[in-house]
């Protein structure tokens, strides 16, 4: 019976290694580098209307902000900025910019479908990653531009609440006029002309993706189609 238990303790030790290194080696081979990882951050495509989504608006406990999450350019590295985890956790861990995400465009759900090759992964990896680069500060751009719109919200906000402190406004009415504030000051940012100009060099970015991917799938008809159906779905700030 000892010689037994003996035997099975032996094997324990010769099995477990096996089914760790080769546990390693699979996860060494996901790593390749012309892997692409569907549900990554760097698969979610940013537009204009994820610009416009970044501004929170003032209320009676918080001003008015830019979501840090979009224009610091954070959410790339997020390891729960995936189509699964986002609408819990971006509204669990109050960010709002990351729960009203639009996942129709996250390019994850569509590559998945195309049987790509190992050279198109690593020409589309490489795209999305040109893509990222020429967005991130562009969406710093947009920040920077309307700092000073921004500002000047948050001051008419701090007037407002003064009158609610001093009691000579109520709460209902100071929020009425929050909410002409905001609506106000999105206007001014949407007709911004350095916002404007922003826009255009994000639609020209995003032009230069999508037409970068129908090279890369232009071999393949039956690749070429399914991504056109879908793409043609897309929200498109730029028509």
């Amino acid at each position: 019976m000892k010689k037994i238990k003996l035997l099975m303790l032996f094997a324990a030790f010769i099995v477990l290694p096996l089914i760790y290194f080769t546990g390693c080696s699979d996860k060494s081979e996901v790593t390749s580098p012309n892997q692409v990882y569907f549900d990554s951050p760097t698969m979610a495509i940013i537009d204009f209307n994820d610009a416009q989504n970044g501004i929170e608006d003032a209320t009676l406990e918080t001003g008015m902000t830019l979501s840090p999450s979009l224009f610091s350019y954070s959410f790339i590295n997020d390891k729960n900025f995936t189509p699964g985890n986002v609408p819990m956790m971006g509204m669990v861990a109050g960010n709002m910019w990351m729960g009203r995400f639009d996942w129709g465009k996250h390019l994850g759900f569509i590559l998945r479908r195309l049987n790509l090759t190992d050279t198109q992964k690593g020409q589309v990896k490489d795209a999305v990653t040109a893509f990222h680069a020429a967005m991130k500060p562009l969406v710093k751009e947009f920040h920077d531009a309307n700092a000073v719109i921004i500002k000047a919200a948050n001051e008419a906000r701090k007037a407002i609440l003064d009158q609610v402190k001093a009691g000579t406004l109520s709460r209902a009415d100071a929020k009425k006029q929050l909410d002409e504030l905001n609506k106000a000051t999105r206007d001014k940012i949407a007709n911004n002309s350095a916002s404007l100009e922003v826009k255009k060099k994000m639609c020209t970015e995003r032009d230069n993706l999508f037409n970068a991917i129908v090279l890369i799938l232009t071999p393949n008809a039956d690749q070429l189609k399914k991504w056109n159906d879908a793409v043609a779905k897309f929200p498109n700030p730029c028509k």
